[in-house]
């Protein structure tokens, strides 16, 4: 890649062209802005001509957006992104990034032909290929690892905005299994509700917090992260909904909400407990939600800490047996004795402690009560650093002043090692005041449309037993410390620097690896890393008329062909078919992508979507409502969860062994106050997210450089006692690495701590990777939790100096 125009760091390579499969002869180059890109493309004429015309699509499923667009072509050019008003003005959303597209797409970070390593892992020395040089390549070198180490050597990592569908089973590879990003929150959440799939999404959508009285945003950066949908922030606000905001920062957010609380990074938990003590004592708690729809009435035995039930549960059965079938016992108040919870009759008592068949047993919540008493407001003020008084009031108008929404976020304190202590213990606050399952009342992430609206439970295009992905032995985040079969790494998109912590530690691992391809747009970090690069198309790009499908913002939305693709890129469903074709098994695969998407629909479980055709959506304007959006999504109106027993089962029995079977405080992994690798390494480096940029994606979009560099924050009282000015270069630095940049001095960043926007790379920086120092402690409890351990991000201690 070439020198960012803003600034940053060359990359060597050596390019050049092997034959005459690369246009017109010219000296075409396999990354952008080098020799003979202007003779890739050809500028739009200044006037519209005859052939303009709109194209439809959709955009970025990574930040759960998936906007409909409506884009303007001109002699075969992206000249205008703007929205696709065909779902009315609720859903015409865009933001910046997609405005962005029309240079991006075109700009000098697009990988322009498939690339071949000759230098060094990590040097960027590539050649240029052709496609059949390179997918010859790609499947000889596979196949025969396969034959020497079995076909599970293989690993596929996939991006949220990959649109393959065929990669793992093709070759039968592994696919890394939990991949510890974005589920610290949701492990601890998502099991009491039965809701999330441990990635903690809301149990309802940000449309209806015009029914809320509060919304509580706590390591949510709403304003920031879901720039499609921020009017649901103002709307709720105009409605006399109150926006607390509880950050570290005084983020974007906290500034537009009506009450801002700066909290201790990582003290989330303690926060929730606080709050849950103050519910207690002060019996502000619903009575009757409380034993009707949660576990906490249930009977526990008081030696082993588990939960009563009619019998011991087989520990070899593939799936756990549901209350129905194993019931849960209440103490009922009318019999003296005990009763299944199912049992109509029964009059559950709240607390006590009772014999239960020669056992001494007692409730969920009088054990919660007992566990509370150590949380005081005063303990949890001082973890905290928020007053005690204000945690009360805070407990008082959530759980009283209802109906509440708790909103949680991603790229926050979810990416602590106790973050899923913090979940629980949000579960607890909706299962005590019953803010869930009404108008206004939601718990969990509320980021993204696509993901908290409606969605769309599309079918699948069936494969052979044959094709199948092998079962993963090892997670994706242990890969680099446990012993495994992996050789061969297929990233479809930039999995070597967006999704692992302790970027040297893994650079250790890759450098082991026998082959490494990635399959990106762009030329990110992990590119680097690779030992072939093939270019694929970006959601503008196609060579059919409808390239896929996808559940958007409470609707169905269609890519269609917006222009030709661009340069060498192939879209990735033709590179699965002709890798394929090189295994002999392209007669199981959709002979086109509006195959494939027809077969979705017509596969799919829900009758309404099953009923639909490509045409249809067509016809409506590429978008297609799904079922019910005129009223907002309220998960679990019923008072039936998703979870054993039917109920929020906010009681944990599967963590007694590591006490947590009700949310016991732990401070986090490394950035706690009492660290005593503070004295070396004082400050807590957050990487939140931010409005420019997608993860790791957009670093390189120049019409967004303009108005962001990458750059680390401080507090002025921490650049003055550095010695610190605006624009310095620094070193940021800790055990496992360090990286360099420029700083910035910024009020809104708390003392003691540093603040910079997720997955800055080398290109963009003076020197190094973020991803240099951070942490990838992977906690014991980890490994017992929904989706495994996450990898702790923001728990990271670092020290600043001037480079």
């Amino acid at each position: 890649m070439p020198k960012n125009d803003t600034g940053g760091s060359s990359i060597t390579r050596r390019v050049f062209m092997k034959g005459a499969a690369f246009a017109a002869g010219t000296a075409a180059v396999g990354l952008g802005g080098a020799a003979g890109y202007d003779t890739w493309l050809k500028p739009a004429q200044a006037h519209a001509q005859s052939d303009e015309h709109l194209a439809y699509t959709y955009h970025q499923l990574h930040c759960g957006g998936a906007c409909p667009m409506a884009c303007k072509v001109r002699d075969g050019r992206l000249v205008q992104v703007q929205p696709n008003e065909a779902g009315g003005d609720r859903y015409a959303t865009i933001c910046l990034k997609g405005l962005s597209e029309v240079q991006h797409i075109y700009g000098k970070g697009r990988i322009q032909t498939p690339l071949k390593r000759v230098g060094e892992r990590g040097s960027s020395d590539f050649v240029a290929i052709s496609w059949d040089e390179a997918l010859d390549l790609m499947v000889d070198t596979i196949t025969d690892l396969q034959k020497q180490h079995g076909k599970d050597c293989v690993l596929v990592k996939q991006s949220t905005e990959s649109l393959a569908q065929f990669m793992a089973p093709l070759f039968g590879a592994q696919t890394g299994g939990n991949g510890g990003i974005d589920n610290g929150t949701g492990n601890g959440l998502d099991p009491a509700i039965g809701h999330g799939g441990g990635y903690a999404y809301a149990t309802g959508e940000a449309r209806d917090w015009t029914n809320a009285n509060m919304v509580l945003m706590v390591g949510s950066n709403f304003l920031e992260s879901t720039l499609p949908q921020v009017r649901l922030f103002f709307e709720a606000k105009e409605a006399g909904a109150k926006m607390v905001t509880v950050d570290p920062h005084f983020s974007t957010t906290a500034g537009k909400s009506d009450q801002w609380i700066p909290i201790v990074p990582g003290t989330d938990a303690a926060l929730f407990l606080g709050m849950v003590t103050a519910i207690i004592d002060n019996k502000w708690y619903d009575e009757n939600f409380v034993l009707q729809h949660t576990a906490l009435p249930y009977l526990v035995d008081a030696k082993t800490k588990k939960l009563v039930r009619d019998h011991a549960e087989d520990p070899n059965a593939e799936e756990p047996e549901t209350g129905e079938k194993n019931p849960f016992f209440v103490w009922d108040q009318s019999s003296s004795q005990k009763r299944a919870y199912t049992d109509a009759a029964a009059k559950p008592t709240l607390k006590g402690t009772f014999t239960v068949d020669g056992a001494s047993c007692t409730t969920a919540f009088s054990l919660l009560e007992t566990a509370q008493k150590h949380y005081t407001l005063e303990w949890a003020s001082e973890k905290t650093g928020i007053p005690a008084d204000t945690i009360k009031t805070l407990a008082q108008e959530y759980a009283c002043n209802g109906p509440a929404s708790l909103a949680v976020g991603w790229g926050g304190s979810d990416k602590m090692a106790n973050a899923d202590i913090g979940g629980h213990a949000a579960a607890l606050l909706a299962a005590l005041t019953g803010n869930i399952g009404k108008p206004g009342a939601h718990v969990g992430v509320f980021v993204g449309g696509a993901w908290n609206g409606y969605s769309a439970s599309l079918g699948a295009w069936e494969l052979p037993a044959q094709l199948a992905a092998a079962t993963s032995k090892v997670a994706s985040y242990d890969l680099k410390y446990q012993d495994n079969n992996v050789r061969a790494f297929i990233c479809l998109g930039d999995a070597i620097n967006q999704k692992y912590g302790n970027q040297n530690k893994t650079i250790e691992w890759v450098k082991k690896l026998d082959f490494i391809v990635t399959i990106d747009a762009y030329f990110t970090e992990g590119a680097k890393w690779s030992d072939l690069v093939l270019p694929t198309t970006s959601r503008f790009e196609n060579d059919e008329e409808i390239g896929g499908i996808a559940s958007g913002y409470n609707h169905l939305v269609l890519q269609a062909k917006v222009i030709d693709p661009l340069f060498e890129a192939k879209t990735e469903f033709w590179i699965e078919r002709e890798i394929a074709k090189r295994l002999g098994v392209d007669q199981y695969l959709p002979k086109t992508a509006r195959e494939l998407v027809e077969a979705k629909l017509a596969n799919s479980e829900d009758p309404y979507l099953a009923a639909l055709t490509v045409d249809d959506i067509v016809k409506n304007g590429y978008l297609y409502p799904l079922k019910g959006i005129e009223k907002p999504r309220t998960a679990y109106e019923d008072g039936a969860f998703l979870t054993t027993s039917g109920r929020m089962d906010v009681y944990y029995d599967n963590l007694v062994e590591f006490g947590q079977e009700l949310p016991a405080y732990e401070d986090c992994n490394e950035a706690y106050a009492d660290n005593p690798l503070r004295a070396q390494y004082p400050l807590q480096l957050a990487n939140v997210r931010t409005r420019f940029r997608i993860h790791n994606q957009f670093w390189d979009a120049r019409w967004t450089q303009q108005f962001y560099e990458p750059y680390v924050e401080l507090n002025p009282t921490d650049m003055q006692a550095r010695g610190l000015a605006a624009g310095d270069t620094v070193e940021v630095l800790n055990d496992r690495g360090s990286f360099k940049c420029k700083v910035k001095g910024n009020e809104a960043v708390r003392p003691d701590s540093a603040r910079m926007y997720e997955a800055a790379t080398s290109d963009y920086l003076v020197e190094g990777n973020l991803q240099n120092v951070t942490n990838d402690t992977m906690i014991e409890r980890g490994y017992a939790l929904m989706t495994g351990p996450v990898i702790p991000f923001s728990d990271t201690l670092v020290e600043i100096k001037k480079a």
